[in-house]
């Protein structure tokens, strides 16, 4: 394969990382935070999906979803974000200092916590949603319909070359520890 290939998509990705870093609208939280609040959104919003709310912004929705749970656990958050319960836990700490989330303990079994947004999360998760959007919006205005279609179906193909890269890597990586043993 053409190695300047290789070199133009390391520097373009590069330069998309270094321009998402740099807008960064007032207000919206940090992408770390953005990424926990939107993890806990959307598990909160897929388990109200099958109950017929409209939204979970409302204080009679977020006291519980369908399966009587009031929240998110830390454990399945961790699985969710690919996190160590550790990094979770220091990211939720954040998160609760700022007001964004809500610890619950389980009334059956107090070790069990889990977590939701808060009404002011709520407000951060969808105003940052609303930039996203509007952002995404004026970017594909700008570079036409059918050019943002194709760089879509591109992305796919790269992501799914991406995902099989690194399942393969993993695999790799897990024979060679057992032909160490």
């Amino acid at each position: 394969m053409d190695k300047s290939i290789s070199y133009e998509f390391v520097v373009i990705m590069n330069k998309l990382r270094k321009l998402t870093h740099k807008y960064h609208p007032k207000g919206m939280v940090h992408p770390g935070e953005f990424m926990m609040l939107g993890a806990i959104h959307g598990y909160m919003k897929e388990k109200h999906a099958g109950c017929g709310k409209e939204s979970i912004k409302k204080e009679d929705d977020r006291k519980e979803n369908e399966y009587n749970e009031p929240g998110v656990k830390i454990s399945d958050l961790s699985e969710m974000i690919h996190s160590t319960k550790p990094a979770t836990s220091k990211m939720l700490n954040i998160l609760e200092e700022k007001g964004y989330i809500e610890r619950i303990a389980d009334k059956k079994d107090r070790r069990v916590v889990y977590v939701r947004l808060s009404n002011e999360g709520e407000k951060i998760i969808t105003d940052a949603f609303k930039q996203m959007y509007e952002f995404a919006d004026n970017t594909i205005s700008r570079m036409g319909e059918s050019d943002a279609k194709e760089l879509i179906r591109l992305m796919n193909v790269f992501l799914k070359s991406l995902e099989d890269v690194v399942h393969e890597k993993a695999n790799g990586d897990a024979n060679k520890e057992k032909e160490s043993e």
